[in-house]
């Protein structure tokens, strides 16, 4: 069995556990993290940073990156994707999400069709944050690969696609996720690294500014 096809065997899982009623749903389903919106910096360009995130782990990239490019003179809003609203009125645009079975979350996917029109007319970033990286470096190139689909429905050319390793929290996730993932034999912490998430903001930022 694939890799995919479990992950997907764990996803229908939830949701049929899920019918049984609200104390079964409980038991199954973590508790979403809260998302922030707030605005960093003072500068003349405006930047967007969007993201979507089921475990809280995306918003501290997406931090991250808003950190780093309010550092370079610039003004910068974060949105979680269900809140984000028209990216008319920004300079440039980062859309960043964590992933379930091959896919970025919902609400991301749903925020960039919705604005394709307006992405496809303005220098934009993609980032996709994924566990698989830190177990297995290897999968970088198709993690990357998952936003593929979005790009071809959507007719966006990103100036560059990003994959960062995310976090395995336990406590972040439902029960069906924890067994998914021991099963897998993932490895237990937090492998965001902030300085390469840094590094890769300052990077795109010149192509942003260039595009």
């Amino acid at each position: 069995m694939t890799r995919r096809r479990f992950l997907a065997i764990g996803a229908t899982a939830v949701g049929t556990v899920a019918v049984g009623g609200g104390l079964v749903t409980a038991a199954v389903h973590a508790p979403e993290a809260p998302m922030e919106s707030y605005t960093m910096g003072d500068g003349e360009m405006k930047a967007l940073v969007v993201y979507g995130t089921k475990s809280g782990c995306t918003e501290g990239i997406a931090k991250r990156i808003a950190e780093t490019l309010a550092a370079a003179g610039a003004t910068v809003d974060v949105r979680p994707a269900a809140e984000a609203g028209s990216p008319d009125g920004y300079d440039v645009v980062i859309v960043g999400s964590g992933v379930r079975v091959g896919t970025w979350h919902e609400a991301a996917r749903t925020w960039v069709e919705a604005n394709a029109g307006a992405l496809k007319a303005m220098p934009v970033a993609l980032f996709t944050c994924g566990l698989t990286t830190a177990a297995a470096p290897e999968k970088v190139a198709e993690v990357r690969a998952y936003t593929d689909p979005l790009l071809a429905a959507t007719g966006i050319e990103p100036v560059d696609v990003a994959v960062f390793s995310g976090w395995n929290e336990p406590k972040r996730f439902s029960f069906v996720e924890r067994t998914i993932l021991k099963v897998m034999k993932a490895p237990v912490g937090d492998f965001r690294d902030f300085d390469a998430i840094a590094a890769w903001t300052d990077e795109v930022a010149k192509k942003l500014a260039a595009a």
